[in-house]
């Protein structure tokens, strides 16, 4: 019986695999072919030949480090208090979190709008990169990391004499490694994958992200366009397929805890 069973649980897992990789290799396989036969013209264009593919490319992954980096510094300090410091309205201001979390991004996009019109950003990278480093999910989850260390361990480090940056950096971070890969791809996709934030933020198509250009490629191309899809799934691919193990086990204590 267990074996029928893990002979069916195989069977599915790879057809589910191949019905989620098929596309991809589609795409792959089109991307080299046109009227004329095979070619590594359009990948030369993309990568080599023309700079307004690849630059945009680069100005998307700058965007991306920025948020990755502002959401970071926000969720690890917001996460360390939510989890091991006690102040009044603690469990009020995680149950907003909670709340925050499962609201849609169409909903938040207004207000965003508002303030950044208030502040005069609007139609600058700061237009994207600001909203999206305060987006709950990486507090959340670091939160329920920080949370399955010790209060021994802290108190402990407190004594040796350590403030809180050494608390952070020798302490909690090394031990919460799967957390912080887990809100790195998470928030790393999440802006590399953004596209109603730069139609609303952004006026000037020169200021783009990759994500959304990519729609603008001429219909004509269509060669042209599948190869900019391979160079657009390349970085996510690249960190999932890298940290697919610690993305999974911080998913997976953000849910225990």
């Amino acid at each position: 019986m267990r074996t029928k069973t893990s002979l069916g649980g195989n069977i599915f897992a790879w057809v589910f695999a191949f019905i989620s990789i098929a596309p991809f290799v589609y795409v792959l396989a089109l991307s080299f072919l046109t009227p004329k036969g095979v070619t590594f013209g359009y990948y030369y264009d993309v990568f080599l030949g023309t700079s307004q593919y690849l630059l945009r490319f680069w100005k998307s992954l700058l965007i991306c480090l920025a948020i990755v980096a502002g959401q970071l510094i926000v969720s690890v300090l917001a996460g360390y208090g939510f989890a091991k410091c006690d102040f009044p309205g603690k469990n009020v201001l995680l149950f907003v979190l909670m709340i925050l979390m499962v609201l849609p991004l169409q909903v938040t996009l207004a207000p965003n709008y508002i303030m950044l019109d208030k502040l005069g950003l609007l139609d600058t990278y700061s237009a994207l990169i600001l909203p999206s480093i305060f987006i709950p999910l990486g507090t959340f989850i670091l939160t329920q990391s920080f949370k399955s260390v010790s209060d021994d361990i802290i108190d402990a480090a407190k004594l040796d004499g350590c403030g809180l940056f050494r608390l952070l950096t020798k302490i909690l971070l090394p031990m919460n490694t799967s957390g912080l890969v887990c809100v790195t791809l998470l928030s790393f996709l999440d802006g590399w994958n953004m596209v109603e934030q730069p139609i609303a933020y952004i006026k000037d198509f020169l200021r783009y992200p990759i994500s959304v250009a990519l729609a603008y490629v001429p219909p004509a191309d269509s060669t042209l366009q599948l190869v900019c899809c391979i160079m657009v799934v390349l970085p996510p691919l690249f960190l999932f397929t890298y940290f697919n193990r610690e993305l999974v086990e911080g998913i997976v204590l953000a849910e225990v805890k």
